[in-house]
Formats: C-alpha cells, structure tokens, sequence
C-alpha cells in the first residue's frame, strides 16, 4: 500500500530518522524478550489472548515499522524538477 503522495511530501528526513529509530528500539525489545526462556514466553503470552500478545505486538510493530521506512525511502529529499 503506497503512501499518499502529499503525505509523502511532508515527511522530512528527520521524522523517517525517527522511524529507523523505533524499529531499532523494537529490535531491542525483542532481542529482551527472547532472553526469556521459550516455555515462560509461552506462559505469559498466555496473559492475554494471542493477538494481545507482547510477542503479537512486538511482531506486528516490527514488520510495521519496516513497512513505513521502506514506503518513505526518498522522504526529505528535494523533488526533482
């Protein structure tokens, strides 16, 4: 699913920086969650229903934030004329 055009034109470099960053920061949180042994994941995922889930969360922020910084490749440059 593309970005709207003027959407796109309004992202400058720094905000695409800032999603770098987050999906860096769910990268972490996710090389933390897996120092957790699997059987304990498995019990606290059980806390909450499966699509509640830190690891449904963690999985689905992730491919998320992969998603915009690949459909903002270009964000903050000058258009070309």
């Amino acid at each position: 699913m593309p970005l709207e055009k003027h959407l796109l034109d309004r992202i400058s470099l720094e905000e695409r920086m800032a999603l770098i960053e987050v999906r860096h920061m769910l990268d972490k949180a996710q090389q933390a969650w897996n120092r957790i042994e699997s059987g304990k994941q498995c019990e606290l995922n059980t806390v909450h229903h499966d699509e509640n889930s830190l690891a449904h969360c963690l999985q689905w922020g992730t491919q998320a934030a992969e998603e915009l910084i690949k459909l903002t490749e270009g964000a903050g440059k000058p258009a070309k004329t």
